[in-house]
């Protein structure tokens, strides 16, 4: 099972965490979209590497035309020597319509059409035509030439959390990225038999498909402190209807409302308090030696963990201190010696 390291903050400090991440043994550094964007971070982590897979997770498939997200993908692969993993997600539908101003049709079947654009434009810069007339995708024409073939194959995953989007990645994504809202008994239960599906369906070996997830990792010798702050970030996910079945599986549902009326309030400390049953289920948070067992249970059940910590609420000097955090209990050096 490899380990990734999401890295992030203002641009100079992502590049110093990513020389980090490299320096420190570990497989990957990945980056998100939430308030920059995943392309311009990519590229920070790229130059500021010369080991790791550098991927995004994710980067939203839906604002941008699939040729733009080839054009950007290309030249992140060039830049990082083919280290760059494309991760692409569809998002929700309030953010997508309010947020972007994009429709928000059909995402499973979207952007699985995306992921086959996206190839068809990358194959463009080895000299082939384009002719796609697809449901959602109409583009034949391929960018200017000049710029030449990415170097290898760039991987491309899928995030999923349904079994939907699951399958979807399974048919046509190298690789699927789970949601870090998640627990073993999810992956192994629905995620897994989903992609094996999509695979099926579409002919290939689903053990072609790398299986990803991400996890809420909060580490502190003050166990309450991560706990809470695990907690924080679990009911924020939590008021988001898409993750109401991997709560229902735990039989956790009945948090819901409570955490969208302390949403609502603001109340935070209230939104901590009621999430903090859910932890030990679907976060890994606590000491060091506590948070080392529980990653084990993940072992068998996926390719690669990408290891993030809690991004709501927390102090910029906090969320710093538990990056530290995870890579002096994980790194793969440390743990060689």
């Amino acid at each position: 099972m490899e380990l990734g390291v999401v890295v992030g903050g203002s641009l100079p400090r992502l590049g110093e965490l990513s020389a980090e991440v490299d320096g420190a043994g570990f497989e990957s550094a990945w980056v998100a979209e939430t308030s920059r964007s995943a392309f311009v971070q990519a590229a920070v982590a790229a130059v500021n590497t010369s080991r790791v897979l550098v991927g995004t997770n994710i980067a939203l498939a839906f604002p941008r035309s699939p040729t733009i997200t080839a054009m950007a993908a290309r030249d992140l692969a060039e830049l990082s020597a083919g280290r760059f993993v494309l991760g692409l997600g569809t998002q929700v539908k309030r953010v997508n319509e309010q947020r972007f101003g994009m429709p928000f049709e059909h995402p499973a079947s979207k952007v699985g059409e995306a992921v086959e654009v996206i190839r068809e434009v990358l194959a463009t810069f080895e000299g082939a035509t384009i002719d796609h007339r697809g449901r959602f995708y109409s583009i034949t024409m391929p960018p200017f030439p000049g710029a030449g073939p990415a170097p290898g194959r760039m991987p491309i995953y899928l995030a999923a959390v349904n079994a939907v989007m699951a399958e979807t990645a399974g048919a046509v994504a190298d690789g699927v990225l789970g949601h870090p809202m998640t627990s073993p008994e999810w992956l192994r239960d629905v995620v897994r038999p989903a992609v094996g599906r999509g695979a099926a369906r579409a002919g290939r070996n689903p053990d072609a498909v790398n299986i990803t997830t991400g996890v809420i990792l909060q580490i502190s010798e003050d166990r309450d402190e991560a706990r809470r702050e695990a907690a924080l970030q679990l009911g924020f996910y939590a008021t988001t209807r898409t993750y109401r079945p991997v709560l229902a599986m735990h039989g956790l549902e009945d948090r819901l409302e409570p955490l969208r009326r302390a949403f609502v309030r603001g109340d935070l400390a209230g939104m901590a308090d009621v999430a903090l049953g859910m932890v030990d289920v679907l976060a890994i948070a606590g000491t060091a030696k506590e948070c080392r067992a529980r990653l084990e249970r993940f072992e068998g059940l996926v390719d690669r963990v990408i290891l993030g910590g809690a991004w709501v609420g927390p102090s910029e000097e906090r969320l710093i201190e538990n990056h530290r955090s995870i890579l002096e209990t994980f790194a793969p050096r440390a743990t060689r010696r």
